[in-house]
């Protein structure tokens, strides 16, 4: 599977989970190379702004069409076989959702792998499937881009009334704030209860096979307002990860290290004995781009940190890490690197495409990054003979002084929410919902994500396996070239990917991809350490009062303990002063502290 743009993970907002992220590794750039970039959610506050249509038209445009009883006929395909014990979508063979055609009008983001929504392919071919044709209101810029204004944009839509039958908001997903406040108060969202219960041939497996998204897509009020994304991203679960120049480790006779200590001196021996033998001193030994978390991964040898906005559970009570005793001890042994030139001092100021021009450069100076996977410092050549990226492995989560080795895992991660909402405005939300629906289907999961069968993937063929040594179920066509747009819709829409799906993609030895050494490199170094599901703080609904109580106290929080740690490990703030720690408790305590965790507290308490 071609490698696509690594998202590295959203701006937090008061009402969302700030682990969640669209998985980093779609399918339709180049197979060649390419460098990750980042995007942030967009605000909840209503503006005024424009948006585009590409097939014309406004406001509630819903038509005719007659509702399949029960849902759409569907007989599973038989000729398709699953792995042993296989959890996930199923194929089937689907007749159309409505007796006579009907119409629906669906705000979605514009997106460059999409390209023109109504000529896309998997567009064309679902119309076929559904019996509904949709026109399509496009808003925004790129959808993958940190510029984005879908979100803007589709509040003002909201605020002035302007509302389609369907909101697919892509990666730009309302959050359950917003849901609630959309749904329950203001009654501009449906309730989707009673049109699941009465035609979801599709979600209702979804919701059987992971209770979880089933448990999180319902509101307080006890309604469902949104038909959520399934993706279990095996390696997005991890929340950060670090990697480590194989070779250089090879050529000084050390190991990978597993202990904070061990990783002190084998930074030490990157930078004082020239792996690359060219006679200079310009090995780095660690480093990162600014907007990556190094808290994420450090942390994890002094106490559970899951990552901004930093927030976790224990014994159900919502707390603060970045308070915490492990955490000074963190910030001490990162201080301690970095005063000996192991972390470099570029690592706060430097843009991505300066951490990939180390990770690039024709001799290896670059000995290890933090990142979500290769893509994130360097380039990612799947057809080079023997590429780079290979020689980077994963450092497992180090055990630190006392033992302590938690890596952060996401369990909520497979489960996006506010990526699809029908609105008040439908005439006709029954044909809503199963059109919907229907994207849940195997054959529409692989169309809506690759393309047309056979040109980008296929069943499996006889004896083929998949990433975890099992059968397989599809593989994936190799593509060169220059990316294509148009065939699918990548990740904008609802889909079901389980985990037993993805870990079903046929591996192609003459072909190969990075997923199959990712998965493996991810599994061994951080799943043996994730920290118990009980303590991950999920998604949060909220009243639109208390959202608005802390949605600027979050980020002035979040902004300080950001700041704060890079002072701290910089040397700024000294991480052994008692006077500079007291003073950085008391400035949290100063903005609000409390108040923040009891808001977030009753959230929780409240679902």
């Amino acid at each position: 599977m071609a490698p696509a743009q690594p998202i590295s993970r959203p701006k937090p907002t008061p009402t969302h989970s700030a682990k969640t992220h669209p998985d980093p590794t779609g399918p339709h750039l180049s197979r060649r190379t390419f460098v990750g970039g980042a995007i942030a959610l967009g605000s909840a506050a209503p503006v005024v702004a424009a948006c585009s249509s590409s097939s014309g038209g406004g406001g509630n445009l819903s038509s005719a069409g007659k509702p399949v009883k029960g849902g759409p006929k569907t007989t599973p395909n038989k000729s398709v076989s699953y792995p042993d014990g296989y959890v996930g979508p199923i194929a089937s063979f689907k007749g159309p959702v409505t007796t006579e055609r009907a119409t629906l009008t669906v705000v979605v983001p514009q997106d460059v792998t999409v390209g023109d929504w109504a000529k896309n392919e998997f567009s064309k071919w679902y119309e076929k499937r559904t019996n509904v044709h949709v026109k399509y209101k496009v808003v925004g810029g790129t959808n993958n881009s940190a510029t984005s204004d879908v979100s803007t944009k589709v509040n003002a839509m909201i605020g002035s009334g302007d509302l389609p039958d369907v909101f697919i908001m892509g990666y730009s997903g309302f959050t359950p704030s917003q849901l609630l406040l959309y749904g329950r108060d203001q009654k501009l969202f449906r309730p989707l209860d009673q049109y699941i219960d009465d035609y979801g041939v599709e979600i209702k497996r979804v919701f059987q096979q992971y209770p979880d998204s089933k448990k999180l897509a319902t509101a307080p009020d006890g309604k469902i307002y949104t038909m959520p994304d399934i993706n279990d991203c095996y390696h997005c679960r991890a929340v950060n990860k670090a990697w480590i120049y194989k070779p250089w480790l090879d050529e000084l006779g050390l190991k990978v290290p597993e202990t904070t200590d061990e990783l002190e001196q084998v930074l030490k021996a990157f930078k004082t004995k020239d792996p690359n033998r060219n006679g200079r001193s310009d090995e780095v030994p660690l480093t990162t781009d600014s907007l990556t978390p190094i808290d994420t991964f450090f942390m994890g040898s002094f106490l559970y940190n899951p990552g901004q906005p930093w927030l976790a559970l224990a014994d159900g009570k919502v707390t603060a890490v970045f308070v915490q005793p492990g955490w000074r001890e963190g910030l001490r042994y990162m201080n301690r690197l970095y005063s000996q030139g192991l972390i470099a001092k570029q690592t706060f100021t430097q843009t991505t495409e300066q951490v990939a021009r180390l990770g690039n450069a024709s001799k290896p100076v670059l000995g290890a990054s933090i990142g979500n996977f290769w893509g994130s410092f360097m380039n990612v050549d799947v057809a080079a003979k023997h590429p780079r990226y290979l020689d980077y492995v994963a450092i497992p989560t180090l055990k630190g002084p006392d033992g302590t080795r938690i890596a952060p895992s996401n369990y909520y991660e497979p489960i996006r929410l506010g990526e699809l909402v029908v609105t008040k405005a439908s005439k006709i939300p029954e044909i809503a919902v199963m059109w919907a629906d229907g994207l849940y289907e195997l054959e529409a999961v692989l169309r809506g994500y690759y393309g047309p069968q056979g040109s980008t993937w296929d069943w499996a063929k006889k004896g083929s396996v998949g990433f975890n040594g099992k059968s397989a179920l599809y593989r994936s066509v190799p593509q060169t070239g220059a990316a294509v747009s148009g065939l699918a819709w990548d990740q904008q829409a609802v889909a079901y990917r389980s985990n037993d799906f993805r870990m079903a993609e046929a591996v192609d030895p003459a072909n190969p991809t990075f997923e199959k050494p990712l998965y493996e490199n991810v599994k061994a170094a951080y799943h043996p350490y994730f920290e118990p599901q009980s303590q991950d703080l999920p998604p949060l609904y909220m009243s639109s009062d208390d959202a608005g109580q802390i949605a600027d106290q979050q980020e002035t929080i979040n902004t300080y303990v950001t700041g704060s740690l890079a002072k701290f490990v910089t040397g700024k703030l000294d991480p052994n002063s008692d006077k500079d720690w007291k003073s950085y408790l008391s400035t949290l305590q100063s903005m609000g502290l409390q108040k923040y965790l009891s808001i977030n507290q009753k959230a929780y308490d409240s679902h």
